[in-house]
């Protein structure tokens, strides 16, 4: 249908060109040939003037673009496209259309074609909503300066580099997530101890012992040395890193989504794994989570609530565009003892990088509700999570 109507617009110019210059010849050969020849200077030199005065424009108009740079879901916001002229001759039309990635819904997408003056610069708004999590990217779809005419097109020089709007992830309360929990403390609480006997005998023969300071409120309590601050009557933290090094971590294997479909299940993993993420540091218990952003993997430690909310900002800004790796491949030196896979692509190739974690301790992957889940039937335990943030375990 666009290219029928493009076809049409474009039938409508051509016939009226053609029939004006069959007006021309009209005068000029059989009506009066003084008319003829002021409508003939008229055709040349009207098109000849807008022509240059369009084509110099397009070469003096720079335009910007300005947005905020976080947004929380759901809410509205303007982007502003300015344009400014530095010429003193006048600018004909300008039309203006953006290109708005699936994250945010326009108010009205139609493209805006206005007037400008060389005095002011010209103002043109845009209203949205930011409808999904995660990076989104506004650039101009078209910036082009129209004759007076309306004959001729040319667009500007000086295009405005496309920017990006993270929209912040919400942190759910999730449903049915208490024996995950469960197994994942389990399994750190286990590793901790083992960490301190093995810490506890080295100490033992070659050092003369834990090093501690005075509580602190905030401090880890699985830090506290609960048998020396009863014989002090006061409560002791060991300085020891026996007990940190052991910190489950959140693996994000996130891609770029072309439809709405695929990106509300990206937003699904991501707002149920930032959910997951507040229970473990609510229960005092240190974690990491990765994700991968610009060709490159980043780790975050998360050692309290700020630090989740914090993390859901930065992955706000992240495209999810990783380096050729589905995990990332420094999560093979930490020891985490429970390795939690968030996913839209359980597939043998996720399978096959993370199957030397399950050599390392827990391997549990947390999928959206539909899709087929065999090719990663090897882990340790496969979870779902819905729309509605309730997780079922389908394998146990």
């Amino acid at each position: 249908m666009k290219k029928i109507s493009a076809l049409i617009e474009r039938s409508k110019f051509y016939v009226g060109l053609l029939l004006t210059f069959a007006l021309a010849y009209l005068f000029t050969h059989y009506l009066d040939g003084d008319i003829g020849v002021v409508v003939w200077s008229f055709l040349i030199l009207a098109p000849l003037i807008s022509l240059l005065l369009s084509w110099q424009a397009a070469r003096q108009i720079s335009a910007a673009i300005d947005a905020p740079a976080y947004l929380a879901k759901g809410r509205k916001f303007t982007v502003n496209l300015t344009a400014t002229a530095n010429s003193r001759l006048p600018v004909p039309f300008l039309r203006c259309a953006l290109d708005t990635a699936l994250n945010f819904t326009p108010e009205d997408a139609r493209p805006v074609q206005s007037a400008m003056t060389a005095e002011e610069p010209l103002h043109i708004p845009s209203v949205m909503t930011a409808e999904y999590a995660g990076c989104g990217i506004i650039s101009v779809k078209e910036l082009a300066v129209y004759d007076y005419l309306g004959w001729f097109r040319f667009p500007v020089q000086q295009i405005p580099a496309p920017i990006k709007i993270g929209v912040i992830p919400e942190i759910p309360s999730l449903t049915n997530a208490g024996v995950i929990l469960h197994t994942v403390s389990d399994i750190v609480l286990t590793q901790d101890d083992e960490e301190e006997e093995t810490s506890a005998s080295y100490s033992a023969q070659t050092m003369p012992g834990y090093v501690h300071r005075d509580y602190i409120p905030g401090d880890n309590l699985k830090r506290i040395n609960w048998k020396m601050s009863a014989k002090r009557q006061k409560l002791l933290v060991r300085m020891d890193e026996a007990a940190a090094t052991v910190r489950p971590t959140v693996i994000l294997d996130l891609q770029p989504e072309d439809n709405p479909t695929a990106l509300k299940r990206r937003e699904i993993l991501l707002e149920g794994a930032l959910g997951f993420l507040i229970l473990l540091v609510r229960q005092g218990i240190p974690c990491t989570v990765r994700f991968a952003s610009d060709k490159a993997w980043k780790m975050l430690l998360l050692e309290n609530e700020d630090d989740v909310r914090n993390a859901a900002v930065e992955m706000a800004i992240a495209d999810f565009v990783n380096d050729g790796n589905r995990i990332d491949p420094s999560t093979m030196h930490e020891k985490a003892g429970a390795y939690l896979i968030y996913t839209a692509r359980p597939d043998e190739v996720l399978a096959a990088e993370a199957g030397t974690l399950k050599n390392l301790g827990y391997l549990c992957g947390v999928c959206p509700t539909e899709g087929d889940t065999s090719a990663i039937s090897g882990f340790n335990a496969i979870w779902t999570i819905s729309e509605e943030y309730s997780m079922q375990n389908i394998k146990k």
